[in-house]
């Protein structure tokens, strides 16, 4: 009997040991995750843009508003969704326990991380045509702006996916049915 039990155990170890030295495959974001972290950053990447576009937009350009009432809304329903957005996060880090990542200091450091990489790929040439999106989708809901933010990242990730470009975010693909 202890030789089957010690049998088993070895057997249980050395199956245990495999699956760990395969790699990991990081399991991969919902167009509504990529949403909720959309809409976590908007208002930190709008705000980036208008300083990355400061020398070339007038202060009177929406993106360039630090105070907005859009701004204020985009700020408030980022509030909302962060709980949502810290369970991505957590999912993207392999971090099931998202309780450590409840300190006040990790959502700035989180915003401030995502928003580099968005804000540095900004080319002054670029920042008309940012205003003139900002400005077209102000008016909707902060979620409606967000899910088109993910959309359009989405199919940024898709184009450079089939181009064999590595991407930074895992994402789902849904094919047409």
């Amino acid at each position: 009997m202890m030789k089957r039990a010690l049998a088993a155990t070895w057997l249980a170890l050395t199956a245990t040991a495999g699956m760990a030295a395969q790699p990991q495959v990081s399991p991969c974001l919902s167009a509504s995750e990529v949403s909720d972290l959309a809409q976590v950053i908007l208002p930190e990447a709008i705000g980036a843009a208008g300083v990355a576009c400061g020398s070339v937009l007038p202060a009177s350009a929406a993106i360039r508003q630090t105070s907005s009432a859009m701004l204020s809304r985009y700020r408030s329903e980022a509030d909302r969704v962060w709980p949502q957005a810290k369970r991505v996060i957590g999912k993207i880090g392999g971090v099931e326990d998202v309780g450590m990542l409840d300190s006040e200091l990790v959502r700035p450091i989180l915003t401030t991380m995502l928003v580099a990489q968005v804000t540095k790929t900004i080319n002054v040439r670029d920042c008309a045509s940012i205003e003139r999106i900002v400005s077209a989708l102000a008016p909707l809901p902060p979620r409606n702006t967000a899910d088109v933010a993910a959309q359009i990242l989405m199919l940024t990730i898709q184009a450079k996916t089939r181009r064999g470009e590595k991407i930074d975010l895992p994402v789902c693909f849904e094919t047409a049915k």
